[in-house]
């Protein structure tokens, strides 16, 4: 017989005080983000299956809990992030000026192995779609501070890479387009054992293991890591104009105090969505991550193929909120 309090894995009812602390910091940083000139929206739970994440990323729909609607018989799909919701709000603006959004709501996600639960919480973020990057960065980095201090985080630690970097990283050693996703779920792991088996399996030389094991190496100061980062890059005769978007966003960072910054190329917080920088903040004795943001391109249509360009970040305030009443 099921027991009538048993609530599915990952799921959970959220009573006082966890619930009033959470409407009072859901408040605090949603008021804190419309000050600073984004534009609140709310975005549904639930979706269409076939157009959960857009024209984005498939991967969503993967992630997602699904069933059917017997009105519709059509499938339908509990959201597992709202960025790309947002993005879908963004291009029915059809502009190319930039726009600012913030947005708060509950997200569920499927577990796709079978050592993971089904994870639900209540997640605050922003987004800036835009044409010119200029300011963008400066705006969400500052908008990142004012957060941290709303929720008065101070034993945080911060990773940043640039996953445009990394993909150029692979053109050079001429991998296989269709294989990368697999690669990069293997190179977040940072098991070498792992990495070694996949190359051999895929007929790659010692030179690409060798580079590929440098760049798991790269984990910890920002300024140290990044000279490691600049000699493989010389090495495989990248673009050192590459290097100063990563550069300029430790800049802002530091410029807008965001301590404890490491940098980590093989870090993908999110979904694989992603296409320039990336960061994560999480609390070091958990590893729990509890902020993700990055930068991503999505089309402006299935007519219009143009991407637009975005950057944001989404809390994850169960967690955040969870650990400080510890």
């Amino acid at each position: 017989m099921t027991d009538f309090w048993n609530l599915p894995d990952g799921v959970e009812e959220i009573v006082p005080p966890l619930s009033t602390n959470l409407e009072k910091t859901k408040t605090e940083l949603l008021d804190y983000f419309q000050n600073k000139g984004f534009d609140l929206i709310f975005t549904p739970l639930v979706e269409y299956s076939d157009f959960i994440g857009g024209l984005a990323n498939e991967e969503l729909s993967r992630s997602s809990f699904q069933f059917s609607d017997t009105n519709s018989e059509r499938s339908l799909a509990l959201r597992p992030d709202i960025s790309q919701q947002v993005a879908r709000i963004d291009r029915r603006f059809l502009t190319e000026k930039n726009k600012k959004y913030c947005y708060y709501g509950e997200v569920t996600k499927k577990p796709l192995g079978s050592f993971t639960k089904a994870i639900s919480t209540m997640k605050v973020g922003l987004e800036i779609f835009y044409d010119s990057e200029t300011g963008v960065k400066e705006d969400i980095f500052n908008a990142l501070s004012g957060a941290l201090k709303k929720l008065g985080l101070k034993d945080y630690v911060l990773t940043i890479g640039d996953i445009s970097i990394l993909d150029e990283i692979l053109d050079k050693l001429r991998f296989p387009l269709d294989k990368r996703n697999k690669l990069k779920d293997i190179l977040s792991s940072r098991s070498k054992s792992d990495l070694s088996e996949f190359l051999k399996q895929e007929g790659k030389g010692k030179k690409t293991l060798s580079i590929l094991s440098k760049l798991l190496d790269i984990i910890g100061d920002y300024e140290q890591e990044f000279k490691n980062l600049n000699l493989i890059c010389r090495e495989l005769k990248i673009d050192p104009k590459k290097l100063k978007i990563i550069k300029q966003s430790f800049d802002i960072l530091k410029k807008n105090k965001i301590k404890n910054v490491l940098i980590d190329m093989v870090d993908f917080p999110g979904y694989s969505y992603h296409s320039g920088i990336v960061f994560s903040i999480f609390q070091p004795k958990t590893g729990v991550p509890l902020i993700n943001g990055g930068q991503y391109k999505t089309p402006f249509s299935k007519a219009n193929k143009k991407e637009r360009k975005g950057m944001g970040f989404d809390i994850d305030l169960i967690s955040i909120l969870k650990l400080q009443s510890k």
